[in-house]
Formats: C-alpha cells, sequence, structure tokens
C-alpha cells in the first residue's frame, strides 16, 4: 500500500467504534431499510406517499451526534439514499428528496454540521441500486440500453455529496458488485464505472477513504456484516452490525443485544485489526429509542474507563490475539488483555513469547495493574507463560475486566 493509503487511514484505525444510521420512509413503514418495496409489501407508489408523512423534529442531528459522543463513538455514516431511492439530501437530479418532500429539510446538511460540532469524522453512505428510478430498474433487468443514463445520475448525485458539505471522511457504498436487488440483473462494478468513480471522489476529497462494496478493495474491506469475519493481517475492515436485528425503526424488533454482547463485538473487532459500526435506528420523529439510548450510554461509560484498550490498538501477528479468558490488544509496549471469563488469581497466559511482548529475549521485565479499578498486580514471565498474580477474586467489570501488563527490556 501507498504512503498516502497509510496516511488517510491512520484516523480510521484509531477510531475503532463508529455510529451507521439508518432512517428515512423506511421508519415511517416500520419496517428493515431493504425491506417494504423489495419485499413487496408496498407498491412503489404506496412506498412514495410516505415522503409526504415524514416529518421528524427539529434538533435530531444533534441528539444523535451528542449520544454518539457519550457513547465513546468517532465517527459516523449517515444513510444519505437507501435502495428506496429516497435521498435524505438536496439534489438536482430528482425531486424524490426530503427537501423537495415532507420535511423540507437538508438531513445530511444537519447530520454533517451536528458531527463536525462533537469533534466526529463525517461518513456517508450511499447505495447505487434504486428502486424508484426507471434506468435503473431497466438496467437491473437486463435491458443495458440506459447504462450511461444511470451512470451520470450515480456520479453525479456523489458529486453532490462529496462538493456541498464541506469535509468528507469516508464514503460507504452498499452495491454488492454483480448483483442487485433484482436478482437477474447485471448491474456490476463496470456499469457504474467504479473507477472512474472513485478517481473522482479522490480529486473532489483527496483525503477520503472507501469501501469495497462498489467492486475494486479501494481502502477497507465492509464484507463483516452482522458477524465478525476478520480479513487477514494487513487488511483494514469493519463490520457493521445492528443494536437489535433490523436495519431501522421496526417498533417489534425487541431482540437487543445486551451491553456484554456489545462491548465484546467491539473489543473483538479491534483485537484483530477491524473497526465496530454499530447501526442505530432512529423513529420516524428522529427520536432514538430507550433501548438503544441506554446500550450506547453504557459503552461510553465503560470506553471512558477502559478506552485505551480499543482506541489505536495494533493487531498481533502471533497468539492470533486470543488467550484462555478473552482477547489480547497493544499499544506500543503496553498489553492489553480482555478477561471476558474471570479466572481470579492468578491469571495464566501461555504462549507469549519475547516478540509478542515487544521486547529482547532473555531481557524482557514485566509490571502489570487492572486498567478497570487501578490496582496494581504482579507479573512473572518465564518465558513462555505471563503469570499475573494479586487480583481480586470476583471481575471489576463483568462484561470485560481489562488488565494491562508493561514490558521493559
Amino acid at each position: 500500500m501507498s504512503g498516502q493509503h497509510h496516511d488517510r487511514m491512520a484516523w480510521f484505525r484509531e477510531a475503532r467504534f463508529g455510529m451507521f444510521i439508518h432512517w428515512g420512509l423506511y421508519a415511517v413503514a416500520g419496517r428493515d431499510a431493504s425491506g417494504p418495496i423489495s419485499a413487496g409489501e408496498l407498491s412503489a407508489a404506496e412506498y412514495e406517499k410516505l415522503a409526504d408523512r415524514f416529518r421528524p423534529v427539529d434538533g435530531c442531528a444533534r441528539e444523535w451526534a451528542r449520544l454518539a459522543k457519550r457513547a465513546g463513538m468517532k465517527y459516523v455514516v449517515f444513510v444519505t439514499k437507501h435502495l428506496d431511492g429516497f435521498c435524505l439530501f438536496d439534489s438536482r437530479l430528482t425531486d424524490y428528496t426530503s427537501v423537495k418532500r415532507g420535511p423540507g429539510r437538508d438531513f445530511v446538511a444537519e447530520v454533517t454540521e451536528a458531527f463536525r460540532a462533537e469533534g466526529l469524522r463525517i461518513g456517508l453512505y450511499y447505495a447505487p441500486p434504486d428502486l424508484h428510478y426507471a434506468p435503473y430498474m431497466q438496467v437491473a433487468r437486463g435491458d443495458l440500453s440506459r447504462r450511461q443514463e444511470l451512470r451520470e445520475h450515480v456520479h453525479g448525485q456523489i458529486r453532490e455529496l462529496l462538493s456541498n458539505y464541506g469535509k468528507i471522511d469516508m464514503l460507504w457504498y452498499d452495491a454488492p458488485p454483480r448483483m442487485g436487488p433484482v436478482d437477474e440483473g447485471p448491474v456490476t462494478a463496470e456499469v457504474f464505472d467504479a473507477a472512474g468513480l472513485h478517481a473522482m471522489s479522490r480529486g473532489l476529497q483527496p483525503g477520503i477513504v472507501i469501501n469495497d462494496r462498489l467492486g475494486p478493495p479501494e481502502d477497507f474491506s465492509t464484507q463483516s456484516e452482522n458477524f465478525c469475519r476478520p480479513e487477514a493481517f494487513g487488511r483494514d475492515w469493519e463490520m457493521c452490525v445492528c443494536i437489535n436485528d433490523l436495519w431501522g425503526y421496526c417498533p417489534h424488533d425487541y431482540n437487543y443485544k445486551t451491553v456484554n454482547q456489545l462491548i465484546f463485538l467491539l473489543t473483538n473487532c479491534a483485537v484483530q485489526g477491524g473497526n465496530l459500526l454499530l447501526n442505530i435506528g432512529p423513529r420516524p420523529d428522529g427520536s432514538v429509542p430507550g433501548a438503544q439510548v441506554e446500550r450506547l450510554e453504557a459503552m461510553g461509560a465503560w470506553l471512558k474507563i477502559h478506552g485505551e484498550s480499543v482506541y489505536g490498538v495494533e493487531r498481533l501477528r502471533r497468539c492470533c490475539g486470543n488467550f484462555q479468558g478473552g482477547r489480547v490488544t497493544r499499544k506500543g509496549r503496553r498489553l492489553y488483555f480482555h478477561t471476558y471469563y474471570w479466572p481470579g488469581s492468578p491469571m495464566r497466559i501461555p504462549g507469549l513469547d519475547a516478540k509478542t511482548l515487544g521486547g529482547t529475549p532473555g531481557q524482557v521485565k514485566v509490571r502489570s495493574r487492572v486498567l478497570t479499578t487501578g490496582q496494581p498486580a504482579e507479573a512473572r514471565w518465564d518465558g513462555d507463560v505471563l503469570e499475573i498474580t494479586g487480583l481480586p477474586l470476583t471481575p471489576p467489570d463483568q462484561a470485560d475486566t481489562v488488565v494491562a501488563v508493561d514490558t521493559e527490556g
């Protein structure tokens, strides 16, 4: 990879935790973002009428940004247009937008302003497949006569998103190569001219990072969706996951992950060199359900104490970042043992060589403390087994008690 790639990815590797926001007309319908039209629950005409019922309260983007800050998140990925084609930004290329219909508001403008005010990075999601746009539907069914019109439409909307809202840090596509919502369609990276689209994007936003879902690998991988599938060592990646089950607001989606599960997902990604992009689904009025707020605030409370063991940590080549009780991350000469299954005292971790500990064989000295409480602990290393004693019998944090080990020599 080039030096430019490493420079633009530096913030992404430091961040480790971001907020995904799926919100639009599908919230009015109370369905998953990809659902009402493609599943045949509503006709295109019935779905379009939801645009005039979509009337969020003022200030909702500010509330999302403040929540992300409290949760310890470092960036946002906001869905500007999903497969339904409804744009949450001001586009000259269609009247099917939140500016020209219902709300009369540019939500991309509101989101970018609100999240920048909290010091967070800005990512924009855009789905080139568009069930509302006739040229796309024709191409998806195999009629390529309107391919150029479709290409110009997508390029034009990306140009708008990257020209009208200040600095954009990430472009997040949702368009699997050689697939579209219409299964028989030959919708490929070539149809959208992905190479030309990425070149234009980097010309408009030189520092932008771009995901891999339009075909070319670009800066980072995003195929890990609702389960953890790490990339090979050296490849940046991100796992996107729902806080409950669906991508968007559904009033009866009660299957929430616990705080412990969410903290595990976050640390398990960081251990393996990836980021966690955690989705929220605001209600149609823009408010975030209380169960989501409670979980994010609990994660933020945990990160206030343990954040150094997550943000900017590096992936270990050896021992795969695992030990019997949990996972291991490293930053410089400090190892962090994320302990989900507390052993009490002593804690013994075998298979740690001098290279993993970051020192010279025969000269490594270790010292440790419980990061969760600040309590010092005794540490010894015999060339293979790291033994930590003087630990409390019960875990100070039931989600993830972190023990920090510093090495010298």
